[in-house]
């Protein structure tokens, strides 16, 4: 668009109509966006609301056949011409306010009014309108790509060092000096129809393509579904299985499977060290019964591990035990009585259950001798002998741990600072 006709068009915009100024009134800051028309040509005049209520122009846009411009005042006078376009600027920090520069649109049916009405615009979603109806006036024929359900090729790109810079970018496949929607896309007929309904995949779609030129539409669109951008992974689970991508793609696609869900079962198949490249196992009929099933087999594996941890753990922990004074300590006879401990008592102990069976730790059972098997004292004794805790019912929140149970840790220590030292001797000889 010429100076000149920068110029004549900035003292050419119309007035708000008394029904659309009604609409601006009221209190709190907000931003307005205001569509009007005056012959072919869409003018926009954007409008800052303060909190008390006072509204003040701060900029203006005119968007026409031969182009578009955006002028910019001093306090809504003085208008000028920017020569660079962007998004409006309402307000800014320093005015006492938060950096927000969104907007509300009035009046939008303005746009079918103007020589923008094939312009799609009311469709587009995004918060740069502004931004939006620039690219139609450079390529018209965006309508083409938003009226066939392609729009997702237009998008918002966030940059700047706090993420403040929002611009409308649009996907670098696209060829901009047609009006030929396939040619447009870069499609074939048979293309487009298999993109029909996965219009999204398109970028996708193109990226594998490129990869695998001699696939199948259908197997491209299944590669994009699958994998999206996640070429390392492709690799990684061909690898792993010696399935062909083409294979691999579609049994995942035909079985509505994610890629996070396939790498898990891969990893369960080489924790039971099954053959991952006989088909049978890589490629399950039925995926998700044996995903469960190899989920419930490492479970009871895991479990049995434990149970065989926890009873040779059992017979070295018998030194551990104690009495003196009407107290017993005693070692938990089973891996639930630790669970059933921790219920009891009401405290955590049920979460070391794990450790002590694989002996990372030593958990006790204080009791009175005339009530061996109710639940008195929990104790958490480390493998170098040192007391860690001592709890009673609810972590002793409510009842005061009595004189009795001190002065039973005292006499313990003693006595695990004996088994230890001639553990410990007994071990340095044995090295």
């Amino acid at each position: 668009m010429r100076k000149e006709r920068k110029i004549e068009l900035m003292h050419s915009f119309p007035s708000v109509p008394y029904e659309i100024q009604e609409k601006m009134k009221g209190k709190g800051a907000k931003n307005y966006a205001v569509l009007l028309t005056y012959g072919d040509e869409l003018f926009v005049r954007c409008y800052h609301r303060y909190s008390k209520g006072e509204i003040v122009e701060r900029q203006r846009y005119v968007f026409a056949k031969d182009g578009f411009c955006r002028y910019g005042s001093n306090y809504g006078k003085d208008w000028e011409i920017k020569t660079r376009f962007k998004e409006p600027v309402f307000c800014l920090s320093c005015y006492g306010y938060n950096f927000d520069n969104s907007y509300s649109v009035l009046n939008i049916e303005a746009i079918k009014k103007s020589w923008m009405k094939y312009s799609e615009a009311e469709k587009y979603a995004g918060n740069l309108l502004m931004g939006y109806m620039k690219l139609y006036c450079k390529h018209p024929n965006v309508e083409y790509l938003v009226k066939s359900g392609y729009y997702g090729l237009i998008h918002e790109h966030v940059s700047g060092y706090w993420g403040g810079k929002i611009t409308l970018e649009t996907d670098p496949h696209i060829n901009w000096k047609s009006n030929n929607l396939l040619k447009m896309l870069g499609l074939n007929r048979t293309e487009f129809s298999v993109l029909k309904g996965s219009e999204g995949y398109y970028d996708r779609y193109i990226q594998w393509r490129e990869l695998y030129p001699k696939y199948k539409p259908q197997d491209l669109l299944a590669l994009a579904k699958v994998f999206g951008y996640e070429r390392g992974t492709l690799e990684m689970l061909c690898m792993r299985t010696g399935l062909k991508p083409l294979r691999l793609a579609r049994y995942l696609n035909e079985n509505n499977l994610y890629t996070c869900d396939y790498k898990d079962y891969l990893d369960q198949c080489r924790e039971l060290q099954y053959n991952m490249h006989d088909t049978a196992v890589c490629m399950p009929k039925d995926f998700h019964t044996m995903h469960e099933r190899l989920s419930a087999i490492l479970e009871y594996k895991q479990n049995e591990e434990i149970r065989k941890a926890f009873i040779q753990n059992y017979e070295s922990r018998k030194e551990l035990e104690y009495s003196s004074n009407g107290l017993i300590i005693r070692q938990p006879a089973s891996f639930d009585e630790i669970t059933v401990e921790g219920a009891v008592l009401n405290h955590c102990v049920g979460g070391y259950a794990e450790r002590h069976a694989l002996g990372k730790l030593h958990i006790l059972f204080i009791r009175t001798e005339n009530k061996p098997d109710v639940p008195y004292y929990t104790m958490e004794v480390s493998t170098s002998g040192e007391i860690k805790q001592c709890r009673g019912y609810g972590n002793n929140r409510t009842v005061p741990k009595p004189q009795e149970i001190f002065d039973f840790e005292i006499e313990y220590q003693k006595y695990l600072d004996k088994v230890f030292k001639r553990k410990n001797k007994k071990e340095k000889k044995t090295a």
